[in-house]
């Protein structure tokens, strides 16, 4: 299988995987640690004015999308998987409308012209192939307008298990590059896909779905090529948090 056809099946089958965990979101899957998360939204928050439109990028069952609506700021929720915006719209009553609306769009689809004073993509990013990073870092900046604040997470890597599953996946023939964990993918997606979404937990979902794991140093390159420049970074919770401003 050649890479843009091997690709598109690595993304259909993380939005089956998500509608399939839905139901349990908001019971099992999903509720994992999120103190630095919590911290870095207080940041993003603490950098916007009063009443701010927000977008949240793969925003899931909308699990920050309630502090947002505490601040007193409106949201737009998008995710490709509609099952989990479903959960999102079950979990936040309808008095809460119109300041929050989802909208079932990936992140490469996103096309908003400077609507947004901020953003947040959490969680979301590690599912996302490199060749599709500089064009969704583009499309952040695109969607925010002048000194707009993005806030997101790109996952931790071992290098050293990074590196065992290039050359697992390479020695499969597997269409991959350096960065991927995808060497097990296959079979968990499939044990996975089988079980009850209640009895499923977010260790044993992790390694069913496609990773990429991008050198830091690439990152805030992306960042720089679009406009957006890093204010403040930190780890925690398995993440690199970054908050970044759009300066030009």
């Amino acid at each position: 299988m050649e890479r843009t056809e091997w690709l598109q099946k690595m993304r259909a089958q993380a939005e089956a995987l998500y509608d399939h965990l839905a139901p349990a979101y908001w019971v099992t899957f999903g509720l994992y640690a999120n103190t630095a998360h919590g911290q870095f939204v207080q940041k993003f928050l603490g950098r916007l004015g009063a009443q701010s439109v927000i977008l949240d990028a793969g925003c899931g069952a909308g699990r920050y999308d309630g502090m947002l609506l505490e601040a007193g700021h409106s949201v737009l929720g998008i995710d490709q998987s509609s099952r989990m915006l479903a959960r999102a719209r079950e979990h936040f009553p309808q008095e809460r409308l119109p300041a929050l609306r989802y909208l079932k769009m990936g992140l490469q689809e996103m096309d908003f012209q400077a609507e947004f004073d901020g953003a947040i993509c959490m969680d979301a990013m590690e599912h996302i192939c490199p060749e599709d990073w500089p064009g969704i870092v583009a499309r952040f900046h695109k969607a925010l307008r002048p000194g707009g604040v993005l806030y997101f997470t790109a996952e931790v890597a071992d290098w050293d298990e990074v590196s065992q599953a290039y050359e697992r996946a390479t020695a499969l023939g597997l269409p991959v590059v350096f960065g991927e964990v995808v060497d097990n993918l296959d079979a968990a997606y499939t044990q996975v896909a089988a079980l009850d979404s209640q009895a499923i937990r977010g260790e044993t979902a992790d390694v069913a779905v496609y990773h990429y794991y991008p050198r830091p140093e690439q990152v805030r390159a992306w960042l720089d090529q679009a406009g957006l420049a890093i204010e403040e970074e930190g780890t925690g919770d398995g993440y690199a948090h970054l908050l970044a401003r759009k300066t030009a």
